[in-house]
């Protein structure tokens, strides 16, 4: 909590003098962080445009889809029956 503290103050003082030295501070961070985020967004478009042709590639490159019949020794799915075999005798 100290170390945290102390930092937060070393901010501070560091903030008010670079704001003291650079009074256009502040306007010149917002244009960085504007032209940072811009590349960012573009960046990740052209990221997810190429996952996106990858993914077409490997879809086509796999064909078409395999059949859905199951296989020839798969055990035929337990049902329940539809009436009991014993009837239920009263308690």
């Amino acid at each position: 909590m100290g170390r945290f503290i102390v930092g937060l103050i070393v901010g501070i003082v560091v903030g008010v003098l670079a704001m003291t030295i650079n009074p256009d501070l502040p306007q010149e961070l917002r244009v960085r962080l504007a032209a940072l985020t811009a590349q960012v967004m573009r960046s990740a478009g052209e990221t997810a445009e190429e996952l996106g042709d990858a993914a077409e590639d490997a879809t086509d490159e796999a064909g078409p889809p395999a059949t859905t019949e199951p296989p020839a020794n798969a055990e035929p799915p337990a049902t329940a029956p539809a009436t009991p075999t014993e009837p239920r005798q009263p308690e």
